[in-house]
């Protein structure tokens, strides 16, 4: 009654509503993700509306009485309160919950009051958390960790990331809360080595609107469009249809020469497509490593071709484990060609060596344990090796967000020191590698572009600028879209060597031809 009282019968209707749909779609989704064997959803949505006792903690606790505004949106605190903190010599405190806190509050601990965003405070303010994104059919969906002021979501930023977007609300909410809340610990932990705050990220005018709980008939059109788009689906599974990938190459001139309509695509064998190509030129003859993925297993292995102009030919298979491979990363070092292939389902990065060419590989060492880490790219730079991986920190599956960079006195280190930046980039958008460049210009790395629910939708390619134990910095040169062949849905990833390039792209065809 008292929040009809504030808000209204109608507001009253609309947040019922939402939290009606939230846990609607996490049963739906809960359901779904244990008959299909998905594991990974599974874990994710757990547990997710549970609640814990902050008794089973043991923390001393403090009983504090705001004065809350009839809005029920702003919260002030008595001189009592704010010194009964002040006694205890607190450094910072941590906002839970939602709400404006205006006055001394604020300033009473060193380092403020720390509190999450649930969203890109550039462009989305407000909430519900996550909902929005996926209103509106953005390619991510972001979050800040943020020291308070009393303008609502407008503090000073100190952290932020971007994941990929879930194609619904409750799926999307999830993962960004698991996601954020390691990020949360990890600024906590250096703000306990250094004594100090990481500095703020620099203020921007926010132009667009404060967004609230939708309404009635913007829940009905986003529970309509979230059928058809589920449902699409569905349809293209029971046809057995999917992304599927192709390599295509061509000759002639260095990368940024290629003209990619000109390119011929490797056929793909029955039940399998070809992804991740890596170009090499090893005596006198060009060959292209590639991800060879078997929809009937689940799992990809590595394969090699013979590329020439007058065609190419398939020479088997080059790696395979008895978990999934992709991204053959080839570098040389010391005299040697090793391999550096994808193998986070092992939860190490390994690096294999050449012992025969091209079809005879061997472990080399594994130079990093225990982690969740994709698509690695390892080379020589201004005296040391460095390391551009991305790593799945949350344990959520998403290895498309975190770009993080290690460098070591050698190329097989097992003792690869983390940037301090790390991550260095965390946006969907572009930290996830998907090839890497060299020439007279200097490193660039391929990337690639995950859009609205859509792995591998384009990918770009970025200069390397600033490569150094304290700073990385990168700047974008040019997207590449899949509009060179048509009916493609997808691009990601592109290598080059010696006058060949190769990349990979997309359609949606049936998986069993």
């Amino acid at each position: 009654m008292n929040f009809i009282k504030r808000r209204g019968v109608k507001n009253l209707a609309e947040k019922a509503l939402i939290a009606l749909l939230q846990r609607a779609e996490w049963w739906l989704a809960s359901l779904a993700s244990s008959a299909l064997g998905n594991s990974r959803a599974s874990s994710i949505l757990s547990g997710f509306f549970d609640r814990q006792s902050l008794n089973e903690i043991g923390l001393e606790r403090l009983h504090v009485t705001p004065e809350v505004s009839g809005s029920g949106l702003v919260y002030r605190y008595q001189e009592s309160d704010v010194e009964a903190i002040r006694e205890r010599n607190i450094d910072v405190l941590i906002r839970g919950g939602s709400g404006i806190l205006r006055g001394e509050i604020l300033t009473v601990c060193p380092f403020g009051i720390l509190s999450f965003h649930h969203g890109d405070n550039d462009t989305y303010r407000g909430s519900p958390a996550g909902f929005w994104e996926v209103f509106h059919r953005e390619p991510s969906t972001g979050f800040v960790i943020q020291k308070l002021s009393a303008e609502l979501d407008g503090g000073d930023v100190l952290f932020k990331g971007q994941i990929g977007t879930a194609p619904f609300y409750a799926f999307n909410q999830a993962k960004l809360y698991r996601k954020a809340n390691i990020f949360l610990h990890r600024l906590l932990e250096g703000v306990g080595r250094s004594g100090s705050l990481p500095e703020a990220y620099p203020k921007v005018p926010y132009a667009y609107p404060l967004y609230r709980t939708p309404t009635i008939a913007q829940q009905l059109a986003y529970m309509g469009r979230t059928a058809f788009h589920l449902s699409g689906k569905v349809v293209r599974r029971i046809r057995r249809q999917s992304q599927r990938w192709s390599v295509s190459y061509l000759f002639g001139g260095g990368w940024r020469d290629a003209v990619l309509r000109r390119a011929v695509t490797v056929k793909n064998p029955p039940g399998r497509f070809l992804a991740d190509p890596f170009a090499v030129f090893r005596d006198g003859a060009h060959f292209c490593f590639v991800e060879d993925y078997d929809y009937a297993r689940g799992r990809g292995k590595i394969s090699v071709l013979g590329l020439r102009e007058g065609g190419y030919d398939d020479l088997g298979c080059a790696l395979e484990e008895d978990f999934h491979l992709s991204y053959p990363y080839l570098f040389e070092a010391e005299g040697g060609l090793y391999m550096c292939p994808e193998t986070h389902e092992a939860g190490e990065i390994r690096l294999y060596k050449s012992v025969d060419f091209p079809n005879n590989w061997q472990l080399h060492k594994v130079i990093m344990r225990d982690v969740s880490a994709a698509d690695t790219s390892i080379f020589r730079h201004n005296g040391k090796w460095w390391m551009l991986t991305n790593i799945d920190s949350a344990g959520i599956g998403d290895h498309d967000s975190e770009l993080h960079v290690f460098h070591a006195d050698a190329f097989d280190s097992e003792n690869w020191v983390p940037h301090p930046r790390n991550p260095v980039v965390f946006d969907s958008r572009r930290a996830r590698n998907g090839g890497f460049l060299v020439d007279e210009e200097g490193l660039f790395r391929v990337f690639q572009v995950q859009g609205f629910d859509a792995y591998g939708q384009c990918m770009g390619i970025a200069r390397i600028d600033t490569l150094n134990e304290e700073r990385f910095r990168e700047s974008e040169i040019c997207t590449i879209p899949p509009r060179f062949f048509r009916g493609l849905v997808g691009t990601h990833s592109l290598s080059h060597s010696k006058g060949v390039t190769v990349f990979d792209l997309a359609r949606v065809e049936r998986t069993d031809r």
